[in-house]
């Protein structure tokens, strides 16, 4: 474990000394501390009035008949009352109203109410691919004339961009001229299939023509003249900039050939990157508020229209595309930019927005919304309505919103979430262990999927007491149900043949590789804030938040809870997303708490050494603590200013690397 001073010691001093008060008011039924009763026995001796034990706050494992010290930490014991609550269900405590006041107990109801969050994404602009058009020789020629002699100039629809002579593009006109020539001359005739052969061949020719790129137009103007074309004139598809010029005058090309490639800037795609745990909250059609460096101040708004339906290896991220329109032409393609998404979830886990309550939208184009049905102005397909799609709920009111308990209720241990419920009681609060099964966390709030009902109440501060109170009472700790105080652990313990996790707390194989890039990614973005390195420091947190998942999976089941993986993927998105070096680095202290009390988990995973420093001054003087892998001094809340500011508290020895081969 790690050594703590300065402000952990003080945290741990306080736990103590409330604990040790908590085992005079909480012990005793109605807040009264419980002494042995004594009374003269017709031996001259003394005899127990009540069965009393004698236990230690802090080790309530230790159950001895008589006071005294603690084996463990010479604490001196405090009295058990082993009479006392016995009406009580096993997971039930009461405690008197200067007791639940002494340990500072908050309750909460629980309500129902939609979960609400903001998904906070990265990102970049690009071209919209549905609008990128590109111009290539329909026959082989050469180029005589290059219009739009320049990339990025502006074009529209229906423009020359390409004058060429093509020898087959000659003849074929010839053929028509010809065939025009015998469809007249035979219109006479007595020959209904001579006619009709003719009128035949001169419609082949035509099209001839218009599959070599003429429009009917041209075909029309060449009939008229009566003379062949040596040059083909071709136009703009689409109106639009010229973002590729892949030809020169003069060049010889062949059928295919790319001449120029354009793109309809007036609607653009910006391409952002989700996390896996942030998927809950998006679906296609929600709005998405985002910035770029390039407009200090102004927001701008897109609308999802697709969600990769597969997660990127090695990002662990998923792509997510929404639509933008760009009639300003202000917002250009390659801008990086920061998206905002406010989600709200209904009890069934769905996505609702009850903006497009009554709207119809189309499944395959989502930014289409109408007020009524007809078909997609894109695709064709019939519209929908926006219900059917679980874009929206079906009602304005609460019916269909989920249970909602502050994120501070449950008691995380890693595999199950447990919270404490206030009974309704005449003789004092009484307060009662229950397991529940929660569902995303949206916020400062959990949604519960199940074990609460609406209306009850659930404590928000001094469960743990509650809980630690149980255990030294001797009854089943909701943390660890399955065990008592003082009994053995169940828990599973590698085996001679288990390498994945060595029986005495280090990791080797996987386990130890993905612990040892998740720390490499920890330290870099130290660095990087040492130096003072926005675009460094932003760009590890990503990489951390990826391999936080994979990191902790590797380091076996049960080792890690749930509450320290939030808390680790929590702070690193919020690095990740930082404004400037000051959000970054108040970003970093949370993550730098959680990696130091994973350090105290799993040890150091690491080949070399590790070093615990401090700086008394960090954070205007509230002191800030954080792992490097020097032993002198790298500052990463002062960087340059104070580099050397702060001190080395601990040395922590580096695992060396084992192999699992048999």
């Amino acid at each position: 474990m790690i050594p703590r001073s300065g402000p952990a010691v003080a945290g741990i001093v306080t736990i103590a000394a409330v604990a040790f008060l908590l085992g005079g008011v909480l012990l005793g039924e109605g807040g009264r501390q419980v002494r042995p009763s004594t009374a003269p026995s017709d031996e001259g001796g003394t005899v127990t009035g009540r069965a009393t034990v004698w236990t230690c706050s802090m080790h309530p494992q230790i159950r001895m008949p008589g006071p005294g010290k603690c084996p463990i930490c010479f604490m001196d014991l405090i009295p058990v009352d082993a009479q006392a609550g016995d009406t009580l269900e096993p997971r039930q405590l009461r405690l008197s109203a200067a007791a639940r006041q002494l340990a500072q107990i908050e309750t909460a109801v629980v309500r129902r109410g939609y979960a609400e969050r903001s998904v906070r994404m990265v990102g970049r602009i690009a071209y919209d691919e549905s609008r990128v058009a590109t111009i290539t020789a329909w026959v082989p020629g050469r180029l005589d004339r290059l219009y739009a002699d320049f990339t990025g100039i502006t074009v529209s629809k229906g423009d020359h961009m390409v004058s060429m002579y093509s020898p087959e593009l000659f003849a074929a006109q010839e053929e028509l001229l010809q065939a025009v020539v015998s469809a007249e001359s035979l219109q006479a005739s007595e020959s209904a299939v001579l006619r009709s052969s003719a009128v035949a061949t001169r419609t082949a020719a035509r099209e001839k023509l218009r599959l070599y790129g003429l429009t009917e137009q041209q075909i029309d103007g060449i009939i008229s003249t009566g003379a062949p074309s040596e040059e083909l004139t071709v136009n703009a598809p689409i109106g639009g900039v010229v973002i590729q010029k892949e030809a020169l005058e003069g060049m010889y090309v062949q059928t295919g050939t790319r001449i120029y490639t354009i793109a309809d800037l007036s609607t653009l795609w910006v391409l952002f990157e989700a996390y896996e745990s942030d998927l809950p909250w998006l679906r296609y059609g929600q709005h998405v508020d985002f910035t770029s460096p390039s407009f200090p101040g102004e927001r701008f708004e897109a609308i999802i229209s697709f969600i990769d339906p597969v997660v990127d290896a090695a990002t662990r991220t998923v792509h997510v595309r929404a639509i933008l329109d760009n009639a300003s032409r202000r917002l250009k393609p390659d801008m990086f930019v920061r998206g905002t998404v406010r989600s709200r979830l209904n009890s069934r886990g769905e996505v609702v927005d009850n903006a497009l309550a009554g709207k119809w939208i189309s499944p395959m184009h989502p930014e289409i919304v109408k007020e009524g049905p007809g078909a997609c102005d894109v695709c064709g397909m019939p519209l929908v309505p926006a219900e059917q799609l679980g874009y929206a709920s079906s009602t304005r009111t609460n019916a269909r919103a989920p249970l909602l308990i502050p994120a501070s209720a449950p008691l995380l241990t890693g595999k199950r979430a447990v919270v404490y419920v206030e009974l309704p009681a005449q003789d004092g609060p009484l307060f009662e262990g229950r397991e529940v099964i929660l569902g995303p966390r949206a916020g400062d709030f959990y949604v519960v999927q199940s074990g609460l009902e609406e209306g009850e109440r659930v404590v928000t501060n001094g469960a743990f007491k509650i809980d630690s109170e149980l255990q030294i009472r001797a009854r089943p700790s909701m943390m660890s149900p399955d065990e008592r105080p003082g009994s053995q652990s169940k828990t599973e313990t590698p085996g001679p043949g288990d390498s994945s996790v060595a029986s005495n707390g280090p990791f080797a194989g996987s386990a130890h590789g993905g612990l040892v890039g998740l720390f490499d990614r920890y330290f870099q973005a130290q660095a990087a804030l040492a130096r003072d390195d926005l675009g460094g420091a932003e760009s590890a947190f990503r990489a951390f938040r990826s391999a936080v998942s994979d990191g902790l999976l590797a380091a076996g089941p049960g080792r890690v809870s749930s509450s320290l993986l939030d808390r680790l993927e929590r702070s690193s998105s919020n690095a990740a997303a930082a404004d400037d070096l000051a959000e970054a680095r108040a970003a970093f202290y949370d993550l730098s708490q959680a990696v130091i009390e994973l350090q105290g988990i799993v040890g150091n995973p690491m080949p070399r050494s590790m070093y615990l420093a401090y700086c008394p001054m960090a954070r205007d003087y509230e002191g800030a603590s954080w792992l490097q892998t020097s032993d002198r001094i790298a500052n990463p809340y002062y960087g340059k200013a104070m580099l050397r500011c702060g001190e080395i508290q601990a040395t922590l020895p580096g695992t060396p690397e084992r192999s699992t081969d048999r």
